[in-house]
């Protein structure tokens, strides 16, 4: 239990740098477009990462290489399609379906494990969702091309979550996570190069900083950090936890005067905390419990 809370407690600070991270980025996208964003931001973290562990990569196994590009996968077509579909919907609509992956997560993992996720797991997903759509969802609600794509996003984030959870208890969450990186990393940064030329000098040193920060915080650190942290808790628990990063990307907005915080919102982040704690305090009733790893993580 106790490494279970210490789990969730590290996953919220990953929602609070992405949470930030919306913020920056939406400054950074204003000079560059968002595939070579996403290509400079997981090229470099594969980079970063690979310097820090070439000597870790040594022993990496047959089970981290298979985890590596099965999550890899879902996580690159996760952002893609996000990306893309961002073009033809709003930021409002694509943060609402994207979290949606909160309430498909518990059947994933059912589907995979056959282990019921328990009431109060189901029970916090649906509250969760709720608030999310209480924040996201505008008055004229449309279904668009760009809406389909961002649900094609939140089922490969979904996918992403599980099987994350599946794997962590065999592969190496170090070695798994430069192979997911590096895999979106070549892919978008390719793509980025093959629709037009890419000028390292055209941008600031404050763009460089916020790409950094990305890099940084919400890449290298921020995927390490859940590969770990998911060898110790619930699928449906990370899930939970990791979409309350609209509540920080709201409140971030806000505080740094991006846009106001209104009733519907706050309402919408009540909601969302009342999820989070009904998976976190309530029993998991009708769950079986999660078997720690006896290896050393680090």
């Amino acid at each position: 239990m106790k490494k279970s809370l210490v789990a969730d407690g590290a996953l919220l600070l990953v929602t609070l740098c992405w949470g930030l991270n919306f913020v920056v980025e939406k400054h950074v996208l204003s000079t560059m477009t968002p595939i070579m964003y996403l290509g400079f931001r997981f090229f470099l973290s594969a980079v970063i990462m690979i310097g820090i562990f070439h000597k870790r990569l040594k022993t990496i196994t047959r089970e981290d290489i298979e985890a590596g590009l099965v999550i890899g996968l879902f996580m690159l077509s996760g952002f893609l399609t996000q990306t893309v579909g961002l073009v033809y919907t709003t930021p409002a609509k694509s943060g609402f379906i994207t979290g949606s992956n909160v309430v498909m997560v518990p059947f994933f993992a059912y589907m995979l494990s056959k282990r019921f996720p328990g009431v109060s797991q189901i029970l916090g997903a649906i509250v969760t969702f709720c608030g999310l759509g209480l924040i996201s969802i505008s008055d004229n609600l449309t279904i668009a091309y760009g809406d389909m794509l961002t649900l094609l996003c939140a089922v490969c984030f979904a996918l992403q979550i599980t099987f994350t959870e599946y794997y962590m208890k065999k592969a190496d969450p170090i070695n798994v996570a430069i192979i997911q990186i590096a895999l979106t990393g070549i892919v978008t940064l390719g793509a980025a190069v093959l629709l037009g030329p890419i000028s390292l000098k055209v941008y600031s040193s404050e763009i460089w900083a916020a790409i950094l920060f990305g890099v940084i915080f919400c890449t290298a650190g921020a995927f390490i950090v859940q590969n770990i942290a998911q060898r110790y808790t619930s699928s449906t628990h990370a899930a939970v936890i990791l979409c309350t990063e609209s509540v920080f990307a709201g409140l971030f907005s806000f505080l740094l005067g991006q846009e106001p915080l209104t009733f519907k919102a706050i309402s919408g982040f009540v909601l969302i905390l009342a999820g989070v704690l009904i998976t976190e305090l309530m029993p998991y009733k009708g769950q079986e419990p999660i078997k720690e790893s006896a290896d050393a993580v680090l």
